[in-house]
């Protein structure tokens, strides 16, 4: 995404040849380019690292907050402590504001090229039809499966209408596939389109945000015997660097194999603490003269801080940084490691029969909803049997966060 309204552009999505694909909701997210370089004045020939004070900030970005560039922490920290020997100049962009999201929107087509359908008689605005990018809204079912044939490809196109913001925009597709019709697709399609009123009409689950027919629901809550409710859990420590890779595997019990209905996620950030050293002796502290060094822990300074929003009133007298109580100044600032903004992208794997459940890595918001948990859990179209003895492995490519990820798949074990 360039930030130039009107600007379009358009990717093809192409189904693999090993079966039919049938898409049945779609799901998107908007990793925006919120870190930008911060204009300071450290005159000609810059300033140590240690010696910088909140000061040499412009206000606007202590209150949105400020980073050192994580691309920088070998070079600035130094067993844990920052490198009092490093020189900061204008040109080396080693700090960057973190901007607030933009309202971001598009306008957006999908046509089937097999079939030369479109999905819409125009372009539809993105809100209107699938909801903000932030993640907190189910995602948007279609109100009648989709089915695509092996080799065809699906095109989408994307109109900007925001100015002045870029950054990567991903979209989903969320569905099934057939398996073993390559010797007949035309029959296995013709089965995947007939029209049977019970199980095709759609009734929309307010819990779930997801679509049930009418066969479906009785079923799906009929007591049974020889499954028991069970969660695998997959956990990874995200370091807070970009692409920065992590995996995990999960083993399957050997008694029955598992069925999983659902995915969930969320990330514990852990140590969010924030400490500033103050002088003992001074009853009120004067904000610009608190240096980086000053804030513990060091690792704080690369996921970023902020003015406590709750205190900005206090924080400026005349357009500048003012004195605060020495108790209060220790509570002005809060980092931004937050459990709802931790970006990733995620691939998951049946070992037990070497299939991925994706074409390629996808966007945790696009895929799973935002990770503060204020969504439904990702129902999965069909429920996805694993075999006994078999594995789900799970990558992580970081984007943004640090902390314990925590990838719930929730389903059943088949008991004897």
């Amino acid at each position: 995404i360039t930030g130039e309204v009107g600007n379009v552009t358009q990717d093809v999505i192409s189904v693999s040849l090993e079966g039919v694909f049938v898409a049945v909701a779609l799901g998107y997210a908007f990793e925006e380019d919120r870190a930008k370089p911060v204009e300071m004045n450290l005159g000609n020939e810059g300033k140590r690292l240690v010696d910088i004070t909140l000061g040499d900030f412009p206000p606007d970005v202590l209150i949105e907050g400020f980073r050192i560039d994580p691309r920088f922490e070998t070079a600035a920290l130094t067993d844990n402590t920052l490198d009092p020997g490093l020189i900061v100049t204008e040109t080396r962009n080693i700090f960057q504001r973190i901007k607030p999201p933009e309202s971001f929107g598009f306008l957006l087509s999908i046509v089937d090229s097999a079939t030369g359908r479109e999905l819409q008689n125009e372009p539809v605005h993105s809100v209107a039809t699938l909801g903000g990018a932030n993640g907190r809204r189910p995602f948007k079912a279609l109100s009648q499966p989709m089915v695509f044939m092996p080799r065809s490809t699906i095109r989408l196109q994307v109109e900007e209408r925001t100015r002045n913001v870029t950054g990567r925009l991903y979209i989903t597709l969320q569905g099934y596939k057939v398996l073993g019709v390559a010797g007949d697709v035309e029959g296995a399609v013709r089965n995947l389109l007939e029209m049977d009123p019970l199980r095709k009409v759609p009734v929309y689950n307010y819990q779930t945000g997801n679509y049930n027919s009418l066969g479906e629901a009785p079923a799906r809550h009929a007591p049974t015997t020889g499954v028991v409710p069970f969660d695998y859990v997959s956990t990874l420590q995200l370091k807070g660097k970009p692409d920065n890779i992590e995996e995990d595997e999960i083993l399957v019990n050997v008694d029955g194999g598992f069925v999983a209905l659902a995915i969930g996620y969320s990330l514990d950030p852990q140590d969010t603490g924030l400490e500033i050293q103050l002088p003992a002796e001074s009853a009120n502290i004067d904000l610009k003269t608190i240096k980086l060094t000053d804030i513990k822990p060091a690792r704080a300074l690369f996921d970023g801080i902020r003015l406590d929003p709750l205190r900005l009133l206090l924080a400026f007298s005349a357009g500048r940084l003012t004195s605060v109580p020495r108790d209060t100044a220790g509570r002005m600032f809060q980092r931004l490691n937050l459990a709802g903004d931790v970006r990733f992208l995620y691939s998951i794997i049946d070992a037990g029969t070497g299939r991925e459940l994706q074409n390629k890595l996808v966007h945790n918001v696009a895929g799973l909803g935002i990770a503060n948990g204020d969504r439904p859990f990702r129902v999965l179209p069909k429920p996805m049997t694993f075999l006994p003895r078999s594995s789900i492995r799970v990558q992580v490519r970081e984007i943004s966060g640090r902390g314990r990820l925590f990838i719930v798949f929730q389903g059943y074990k088949k008991v004897a």
